[in-house]
C-alpha cells in the first residue's frame, strides 16, 4: 500500500520510493475546472514521467498539462533528487500564479469573508477587529476560524483555525497550505502569547494571502512573512470595501495621535540610566516606572524631567513598553545600561 504522505499527492517526492510503491500520476490532479488545475502544482508535485503512455497520454489531466506548459503556466523538468527514476517535477510558475488568482483566490478569500462578521469580541468595551481565516492545502480547505471562536476572548482568527488542525497550535504542520485571512498577521502579542505570524512561519505555510493591511505601527506581518520566504498575496480589490466597512469601527482606533496621560507623582517601581560612551556623564539618560496614581490611571515611563514616554493600563502593557525602549537605547542607540533598579521582577531589565 503506498504511505499515505504519498497518496494524498501533495509535494516534491525528493527521496526514491521503497520497491513497489507506484509513483503518482498526472491522471490524480483534479479536472473540475482548469483553475483547480493549475492550483495544484503550487509548491511543485512528483509524477511519474509515462506522459506518452497511451492511456496516459488521453486522459484529460495529459491535454490540460500540454496546454499549461505552452502557454508557460507550468514547467515541467526531469526529477533533479531522483536522476535514476523516470520522474518529472511539475511547477506553477509565476504566470500560473497570476492567472488562477481571480478564480481558486477569489473562491476562498470570499469564504474568509463571510467568515468575519461571525467573530465574537472581547467584552471590555474596545472595538475589536472582525476576522475570518481558511486553510488551504491542495485545493481543499483543511480548517476554518474566526476571531473568539474558541470561546475564549481576544483568541485570534489564525488561532482558532490553527487549533482545529492540532491542538498544539504550535505544532501545527502548515506545509503547501495556503491560509487565507481577513486581516495581516499579528506580529506581537501580549507576555506568553504567540503571533500569529509566528505560527505561520513556524508551521512553514506555502503562502498567505489577507484582506485589510493593520495600521498598527507595532504589526509588520506582511514584511514577516516575505522575509521568511513565504509567498504573500492580497485579496481582490472588490472584496476590500466590505472588510474596512465591517471593521471601521475598529480601524479608526489604530494609529491615532497618541495624546500622552500626565506624569505620575509615584515611587518609581524601576529605574535605569545610560551612557553613551564618548560623551559627558552629564548626557546620560535616566528613565523611570510609575504605577498610576489610582484606579482609573495609567502607569507611565518618564524621564528624569517627568516627560511621558511610554504609558500603559497594565503592568503587563507597560512592562513591555518598558523593554522596548530599553531595546533602543542599547542596541540601535549603542548606549551602555547602568544603575538598574526594580522593585517587581516582571520589569527587571536583563
Amino acid at each position: 500500500m503506498m504511505d499515505c504522505k504519498f497518496q494524498e499527492f501533495i509535494m516534491l517526492i525528493l527521496e526514491k520510493l521503497p520497491q513497489g510503491v507506484i509513483y503518482p500520476q498526472i491522471t490524480q490532479a483534479p479536472v473540475s475546472n482548469y483553475a483547480d488545475f493549475l492550483n495544484f502544482f503550487r509548491g511543485g508535485h512528483t509524477v511519474d514521467d509515462n506522459l506518452g503512455a497511451t492511456v496516459i497520454a488521453a486522459s484529460p489531466q495529459a491535454g490540460m498539462l500540454n496546454i499549461s506548459i505552452t502557454s508557460g503556466y507550468l514547467t515541467k523538468t526531469r526529477s533533479v533528487a531522483i536522476p535514476d527514476e523516470f520522474l518529472s517535477d511539475i511547477f506553477l510558475t509565476a504566470s500560473g500564479s497570476e492567472l488562477i488568482q481571480t478564480t481558486v483566490d477569489r473562491k476562498f478569500c470570499r469564504m474568509a469573508a463571510d467568515l468575519a462578521p461571525k467573530s465574537i469580541p472581547e467584552m471590555d468595551g474596545k472595538p475589536h477587529p472582525y476576522v475570518g481565516v481558511v486553510v488551504v492545502k491542495d485545493g481543499n480547505v483543511i480548517a476554518t476560524g474566526f476571531r473568539g471562536e474558541t470561546g475564549k476572548g481576544g483568541d485570534h482568527g489564525e488561532f482558532c483555525a490553527l487549533k482545529k488542525i492540532n491542538a498544539d497550535v504550535d505544532n501545527v504542520d502548515l506545509s503547501g497550505c495556503t491560509v487565507y485571512t481577513t486581516l495581516e498577521p499579528c506580529t506581537e502579542r501580549k507576555t506568553g502569547k504567540t503571533p500569529c505570524a509566528n505560527r505561520l512561519i513556524n508551521g512553514k505555510v506555502a503562502r498567505v494571502v489577507y484582506g485589510l493591511a493593520d495600521k498598527d505601527e507595532s504589526v509588520y506581518g506582511h514584511h514577516a512573512l516575505v522575509e521568511a520566504g513565504i509567498q504573500v498575496w492580497l485579496f481582490p480589490n472588490d472584496l476590500m470595501p466590505e472588510l474596512h466597512a465591517l471593521n471601521k469601527k475598529w480601524s479608526g482606533t489604530r494609529r491615532k495621535p497618541e495624546v500622552m496621560p500626565p506624569p505620575n507623582d509615584t515611587s518609581p517601581l524601576a529605574s535605569v540610566s545610560y551612557y553613551k560612551p564618548g560623551t559627558s556623564m552629564q548626557d546620560n539618560i535616566h528613565l523611570f516606572v510609575r504605577p498610576p496614581k489610582d484606579a482609573s490611571g495609567f502607569y507611565t515611563v518618564e524621564d528624569i524631567a517627568k516627560n511621558v514616554l511610554a504609558y500603559g493600563r497594565t503592568l503587563e502593557e507597560i512592562a513591555i513598553k518598558w523593554h522596548r525602549i530599553d531595546d533602543q537605547n542599547r542596541i540601535v542607540e549603542k548606549r551602555d545600561r547602568v544603575n538598574v533598579g526594580s522593585s517587581n521582577q516582571l520589569l527587571t531589565l536583563t
